[in-house]
């Protein structure tokens, strides 16, 4: 507030009034000098409600209940949207092509999931869930990712339902629990930042789900955003919560568990950007809410608890996790991604503003070198338009509100580090490093989502009345941002877009922007955005399918051929030559397969392909791995680097390398040479496919 505008003595009536200006004719006094012109309104902020923490009235609990009961409903109705029905059309095997499917399209981009964690995950129930399982890779590698009988499963609640419900149902909770984390537990985060905005911590919630970022990703780093929001709400519930003494052990112990669980993600890209921004709103939110610090015994008992706890769960932690150390280290000397030593500055994979343009884009049509629908989505942002408000704000009132002067700050920093990077020395010592830039997009959108809701919530009370020219200027501004933003696109799409098409985004994306302004008054302003916002991101529940069980996995000729064989001759090893989606598949039956994806090399076995490690360089990563025949009648082993993440192995089918290995069995996606299968004898032809027995053995 101005030095003038505390001088006023405001009449003693209900609403807010203009005080008299000395140049301006008043009831009782005629103007001797030109009349000047009427100065806006002052009108004062509205106060701040009583503190309170999260109110769990009736909507609030039918909220939470409904979002956990479709959860729980849709896993055990096996109904998921993992695009594993892609196996029908990849290795068609004359059933129905859309088995599997209830509604929509598999979509052949998310290979991670089909091809990779799926069939991961299968191989490790079919082995029942060990801690070490050489098809996924070398070391204790099933503990990263997989479900194993290991006490580090406490901290990995994606997992749980493998240990109590059939693999078909436990996947399906894998991939529903999501969506579930980020529907409900930011939900509790913005219902505490907002003071109980019941339909903004709703839309919120609902927005971070509908996004791209976690659409096209089938969940991206929803867990993480709802883990570190629980962190959030159970830190803040420990310091200003009034508890009984089970209440504030709960909490402690809900605190310690949520920390070790975002921990054990082993997922510096998303961990460090998301860790920053929600340490930012917890020490924000405290500052803000300093005069409810009591400093008296019940407080500091409650801390203590939470301390105690803390420390009892960090004790379990930690001896669960030196099992999984070693293997850790080893995926941190790797040659990819290895320990990743960043300085930032090499951009968005589109760009900041992409999102506003995102119906003209298809997992089909995009720009090459925005490499594909997953990598290039990230979330819609406002902050430009925010910032700007609050500056002028600052400007005008000289008042601040830190959480979200602090966010926007942080933002910035963020944005910064993309664009054109951090000295080596901050990068390295926030550990921002380990975030490449086209992952921090990701992070970024997120805490431009939650400034967006607290901004929302912010212009609930506080308000700057302007006159007409301040308005216009505002609303040129925002029209001005959101042209530029067209411009940027035109310019990065490489003629994919056209002008014409941008021109309904461009209003579209303006009226959003200006009912974001501060001193423009909107009626049902809030309704109006959320509405809007959550119409935009609908068309994103299209990219994934609904789907049901794991049959086009489970019931697939390969998968159960070669659980035959394995029931009838279980623990040899196996080899498949040729196509890589093949080893995929067979992975997911659980027999010991030397072909498929690697998460790190399974040292036994490279140390007979390769006793002096000379290609170490090669198969040192994370890798797709295919075999090839190649027979130089010198039992020579090839392994070549093929992509960053694959390499080929070039050899002998016949090997007396795979008969010290115990490799009993070859698949070949093609009918072999003779010479090739010299050692073997076919025992299953599935047209194309055979699958040989090595009778050398």
């Amino acid at each position: 507030m101005s030095k003038s505008n505390k001088k006023r003595i405001a009449p003693p009536i209900s609403r807010p009034v203009a005080a008299p200006d000395a140049g301006r004719a008043t009831p009782s006094a005629v103007a001797t000098s030109p009349a000047t012109p009427v100065a806006p309104p002052f009108v004062p902020d509205q106060p701040e409600t009583g503190f309170q923490l999260i109110r769990f009235d009736r909507r609030t609990k039918w909220y939470m209940g409904i979002v956990t009961g479709l959860f729980i409903l849709l896993s055990l109705l096996k109904i998921h949207t993992l695009s594993v029905a892609m196996w029908n059309q990849l290795i068609p095997d004359g059933s129905d092509p859309k088995r599997g499917i209830m509604s929509g399209t598999p979509q052949a981009i998310r290979m991670d999931e089909y091809a990779v964690w799926v069939p991961n995950t299968l191989s490790n129930a079919n082995q029942g869930y060990p801690v070490a399982n050489e098809s996924l890779g070398g070391e204790k590698i099933a503990l990263l990712g997989a479900p194993a009988y290991h006490p580090l499963m406490i901290f990995k609640p994606l997992l749980w339902g493998h240990f109590f419900l059939g693999p078909e149902q436990a996947i399906a909770w894998q991939s529903n629990f999501n969506y579930f984390a980020v529907l409900l537990l930011p939900f509790l985060l913005f219902m505490l930042l907002t003071g109980n905005n019941f339909l903004l911590s709703v839309f919120g919630s609902v927005w971070l789900w509908l996004s791209s970022a976690s659409q096209m990703w089938n969940g991206g780093c929803d867990m993480a955003v709802g883990l570190f929001s629980l962190l959030f709400v159970s830190g803040i519930y420990i310091l200003f919560g009034k508890h009984s003494l089970l209440g504030k052990i709960g909490w402690g112990l809900l605190f310690g568990w949520t920390l070790f669980s975002a921990l054990v993600l082993v997922y510096p890209p998303f961990q460090v950007p998301l860790g920053y921004t929600f340490l930012i709103l917890f020490i924000a939110y405290c500052l803000r809410h300093k005069d409810q610090f009591r400093f008296d015994s019940d407080q500091w008992t409650a801390i203590g608890i939470g301390a105690g706890a803390l420390v009892l769960v960090g004790v379990a932690f930690y001896t669960s996790y030196r099992d999984l150390k070693p293997t850790v280290e080893a995926m941190v000397n790797t040659v990819y991604p290895g320990r990743r030593s960043e300085s930032g500055g090499t951009g968005f994979i589109a760009n900041w503003f992409s999102e506003y343009y995102s119906w003209l884009i298809t997992p089909q049509r995009y720009p090459k070198s925005w490499l594909n629908i997953c990598e290039l989505s990230h979330y819609l942002t406002f902050t430009p338009v925010i910032a700007a408000s609050l500056l002028i704000y600052f400007v005008a009132k000289r008042r601040v509100d830190w959480m979200l002067a602090l966010l926007a700050l942080w933002i910035l920093a963020q944005l910064v580090w993309i664009e054109y990077g951090w000295p080596k020395w901050l990068a390295e010592g926030t550990l921002m490093s380990m975030s490449p830039t086209r992952r921090t997009q990701v992070p970024l959108g997120v805490s431009g989502v939650i400034l967006t809701i607290l901004y929302l919530a912010y212009l609930t009370r506080h308000q700057l009345v302007t006159g007409a020219g301040a308005k216009a200027l505002a609303i040129a501004g925002a029209l001005g941002f959101v042209v530029y933003t067209a411009y940027v696109n035109l310019n990065d799409t490489e003629g994919l877009f056209r002008s014409y098409q941008l021109f309904l985004p461009v209003l579209f994306f303006t009226f959003l922007n200006v009912l974001l302004l501060i001193n423009v008054q909107v009626k049902y302003r809030t309704a109006l955005f959320a509405g809007a916002v959550v119409l935009y991101l609908l068309p994103n529940l299209k990219f994934n399918p609904v789907a049901v069980g794991l049959a086009p996995i489970m019931q697939h000729n390969i998968y159960k051929t070669v659980q035959e064989i394995d029931k009838k001759d279980p623990g040899k090893r196996w080899v498949v030559f040729g196509s890589q989606y093949i080893s995929y598949l067979v992975t997911a039956t659980g027999v010991k397969l030397l072909s498929g994806v690697k998460t790190l090399p399974a040292r036994n076995i490279m140390h007979v392909l390769d006793p002096v490690a000379k290609r170490d360089s090669a198969y040192n990563r994370y890798a797709h791995t295919v075999y090839q025949t190649y027979i130089d009648g010198r039992d020579s082993v090839i392994i070549q680097q093929s992509f960053e993440d694959a390499y080929t192995v070039g050899m002998d089918p016949c090997s007396p390398r795979f008969k010290e290995l115990k490799v009993k069995y070859l698949i070949f996606d093609r009918e072999p040479q003779p010479v090739e299968v010299r050692c073997a004898k076919l025992i299953s032809n599935m047209g194309s496919v055979k699958i040989y027995e090595r009778t050398d053995e």
